[in-house]
């Protein structure tokens, strides 16, 4: 026993004499160049972190079976841990939060970097061995390697997420202002918010199990979700709308963060080739993640048109069950919500250029290469099921029996089916399908035309009134002044 205490105290050892000796090191090699260079590297390395996060979540965790009191697949969970909920909780908002506070000179991400994520790191290196529990794991299903492959690589991430805080903290010389209550109102303010945003998939059912709030649609919680949906778009406009471009498009970028790690912590349920990124809402998570931080307008038009209508689609006939808070239920609920909310919030915010007719072409050609992408994948590995041991049900072409649950009066195009050997196809379902998925986007795009109108007649009438109110002022201004002698 004492030699195991011993063996942990040697890693966490050396993850803080690792991390001490980086920032040493990154200081002494940076203390001749100027900022811009050391953020340069800076960046690089914060890079090379949210790629170590992202790779971890495909390899084994068995904390997903932390199951407070709840039954899956018929076996029975009753195991909590909230020591290591919180930790995970709080040690996940360094994937959005140091890209955030090292790539822009934004004083609330850095605060809650420094005062937030660093001590949350700090304490999950002296927990180290509270995390390996779960990722040695035999049960875990993700990527299972050797035990001092996680451990070294466990113990990298923690130098990098320990580091670059300090680092960031020392070169941009910030520290908290405790004398301004703008920063202490903008900190306290945030930092729920940015938690709530970013709690890991499976912290609900850790914590508190699957719930009773049954999930299925048009239940209570499910109504209570799209209203929230649209709650929070409507906030972060009327919040944001008249802020200067940079922080608009910093909210834009951070909600695009959290999507791609939400969609991603998808894998700590395993990677196969049915949970590839190939559903349209899953490729938002990548489209968004490319499009905003590169500003590709063209991209953006067809991640715009196609993913709203993707997301309101799943949204509306959700594919949910069971109790609201289960692996499942919160991954899918999150991502089509983020899926919604960061198109709609980086046009509200007028981060790109108003879609125009044009759009609706590259929309067009963009979803015709995807959807023929889905079908001739699709077709080809549902004709391998049998060697490969699974089915694919690419944007929904392939499981008939699922579309007819959902809209039944398409029933009829269940006799039309072509055998070419093993492969199947369903020429007349999926050509519906298709024309009709492009029917609603165009839908769509005539309801983004008539917002737009009407954001514009209410601008017009805001500026007309503060011009009428600037005339009176300016009459009254001009009046004589009578004195009493």
């Amino acid at each position: 026993m004492l030699y195991f205490l011993g063996e942990i105290r040697v890693y966490q050892g050396i993850v803080f004499l690792a991390s001490t000796l980086f920032v040493l090191m990154f200081c002494v090699f940076t203390r001749k160049t100027d900022n811009k260079k050391s953020f340069l590297w800076l960046k690089i390395f914060t890079v090379l972190f949210c790629a170590v996060g992202f790779f971890r979540f495909m390899l084994s965790d068995g904390f997903i079976w932390v199951i407070n009191g709840s039954f899956y697949s018929g076996v029975f969970y009753d195991k909590v841990d909230v020591l290591q909920s919180i930790l995970r909780w709080g040690y996940n908002l360094s994937y959005c939060v140091l890209p955030m506070c090292i790539f822009f000179d934004n004083r609330l991400f850095r605060n809650v970097a420094l005062y937030i994520c660093l001590p949350f790191s700090m304490l999950s290196t002296i927990f180290l061995n509270d995390y390996m529990v779960y990722f040695l794991d035999s049960t875990g299903r993700g990527l299972h390697f050797v035990e001092w492959f996680r451990y070294a690589y466990f113990m990298f991430e923690l130098v990098l997420a320990n580091s670059l805080p300090v680092i960031m903290g020392i070169k941009s010389k910030h520290c908290f202002n405790v004398k301004s209550w703008t920063e202490w109102k903008n900190f306290l303010i945030a930092t729920p918010l940015i938690f709530l945003l970013l709690i890991p998939v499976y912290l609900p059912q850790s914590l508190f199990g699957y719930s009773s709030i049954v999930a299925k649609a048009f239940s209570m919680g499910h109504i209570v979700w799209l209203l929230i949906t649209f709650l929070i778009v409507a906030l972060i406009y009327i919040y944001f709308r008249f802020k200067d471009y940079n922080a608009r498009y910093q909210v834009c970028i951070f909600l695009c963060l959290a999507l791609f790690f939400h969609y991603n912590s998808l894998y700590l349920m395993g990677f196969s080739i049915p949970r590839l990124p190939i559903q349209l809402c899953n490729l938002g998570a990548y489209f968004f993640m490319i499009c905003v931080p590169f500003k590709l307008t063209k991209m953006f038009n067809f991640a715009f048109l196609v993913n709203i209508v993707g997301a309101l689609i799943a949204m509306v006939a959700p594919d949910i069950s069971g109790g609201l808070f289960g692996f499942w239920n919160v991954h899918f609920i999150y991502e089509h919500s983020l899926v919604l909310i960061v198109p709609a919030v980086c046009m509200l915010l007028r981060i790109f250029p108003r879609i125009k007719v044009n759009s609706l072409k590259h929309m067009w050609f963009g979803f015709s290469c995807y959807f023929l992408f889905c079908l001739i994948s699709g077709t080809i590995l549902n004709g391998f099921a049998v060697e490969t041991g699974f089915k694919v049900n690419y944007f929904y072409i392939f499981d008939l029996d699922k579309a007819f649950d959902y809209f039944p009066f398409l029933s009829f195009s269940s006799k039309f089916v072509l055998h070419l050997g093993r492969f199947v196809l369903y020429p007349v379902f999926q050509l519906i399908i298709y024309l009709g998925f492009i029917g609603i986007v165009c839908l769509f795009y005539l309801f983004t035309q008539m917002m737009y109108k009407v954001i514009d007649d209410h601008l017009a009438l805001r500026k007309s009134r503060i011009e009428l109110f600037e005339k009176i002022t300016k009459k009254k201004s001009k009046a004589p002044t009578e004195f009493v002698d």
